[in-house]
């Protein structure tokens, strides 16, 4: 490994899937993080076993890397100094500051950045907040899927599902080589279709869950009185995809199956009250749940379980979910006119919408 990427976030996401591509990719992995024991632990163990949840490929051991604390200034200036790559798992609230430190320690080497966040092209537009205009700083935009189960944080040990997909903007270069996991596309549609089909039917999934009384994803594709729904919110969002015109059918049906597949692992327990927090940022205008829906309305196609979904968002109490209290209060108590023309700024096109939703 004659390359280094450092890697911000030693976390599930970092351990579990991000440092196995970037040592795929001949990178040498240290990661950064605030958490000293987990530093302390990663550096005193120096290996961990990823498990592949119901799956016949072997469990993986990660060798050769080690950890350092974001507070250790000299030996990350002089790591950040030497590296190709570095890499984000943080949460977008703290790219920001990942980008900060970059800037105050680079001292003009050539590498790229890239933030494996789930925002929308959460590199460049940190670029832009930072207001970085450094030519040898080269920011990736990147859409990542995975997901990895609430673990037991005692253990360096990771589950995850054996599915995994980063895809990167086509427009930028191209730190990491193309795999069954990495590959380069269009990143306006590869987002949208990621963000809709995955993370909306997702969202609609938790919240129809929740009014059955169900705790896991994968218990809506077993039950009866959710069958129904979940078939119809998923053609729903397929449509909205081929809508977009950049795919044929039978490619979205392969990714929607893929979709279906994982959500309705049990072993994954993906729990829905987790799923379904933060709502008012989650059905907010042109987010996961209206995107779809504004673009089906405006073909005059089905937006049935999307309906179905809005009825029960207005009839049911959630506020066991984080920020659904909040969510009620600001859009829902104020009425559906109201959710139509200020929170999803369609006074022009309300009569659609009311046609469609009452």
């Amino acid at each position: 490994m004659d390359k280094l990427a450092l890697h911000f976030g030693a976390g599930n996401i970092g351990r579990g899937f991000i440092a196995p591509v970037l040592q795929e990719n001949n990178y040498r992995v240290i990661f950064v993080d605030v958490d000293e024991d987990l530093v302390n632990k990663i550096n005193k163990e120096k290996k961990y076993d990823i498990r592949y949840i119901n799956s016949k490929k072997n469990t993986k051991t990660i060798k050769n890397f080690e950890a350092i604390n974001l507070s250790d200034k000299r030996n990350l200036k002089t790591l950040i100094e030497k590296c190709d790559l570095i890499t984000t798992s943080v949460g977008p609230n703290y790219v920001k500051d990942v980008v900060e430190t970059l800037v105050d320690n680079n001292s003009g080497n050539d590498l790229s950045f890239i933030a494996f966040e789930n925002k929308y092209r959460c590199s460049t537009t940190t670029k832009s907040e930072c207001e970085v205009d450094d030519k040898n700083l080269h920011f990736i935009d990147a859409v990542v899927d995975k997901i990895i189960p609430v673990q037991d944080s005692e253990f360096l040990d990771i589950n995850v599902e054996e599915y995994g997909s980063i895809i990167l903007d086509e427009n930028h270069n191209k730190p990491l080589n193309e795999s069954d996991v990495v590959t380069y596309g269009n990143y306006e549609y590869e987002f949208k279709k990621k963000l809709w089909m995955l993370n909306g039917f997702h969202v609609c999934l938790a919240y129809f869950g929740l009014s059955k009384n169900l705790k896991y994803i994968h218990e809506l594709f077993k039950n009866n009185d959710s069958k129904k729904f979940t078939e119809t919110i998923s053609t729903n969002y397929f449509e909205s995809i081929y809508l977009l015109g950049y795919e044929e059918k039978d490619e979205i049906e392969k990714y929607k199956n893929i979709i279906i597949d994982r959500f309705s692992n049990e072993e994954i327990k993906d729990e829905l009250i987790r799923v379904a927090r933060n709502p008012l940022f989650k059905f907010s205008q042109n987010e996961r749940f209206h995107g779809p829906i504004d673009l089906l309305l405006k073909n005059d196609s089905s937006v049935e379980g999307f309906s179905e979904l809005l009825e029960i968002l207005f009839d049911y109490d959630f506020s066991l979910v984080d920020g659904f209290s909040e969510f009620k209060d600001k859009v829902l108590n104020l009425g559906k006119t109201n959710m139509y023309k200020s929170y999803w700024n369609q006074e022009t096109n309300f009569d659609l919408y009311y046609e469609s939703f009452g």
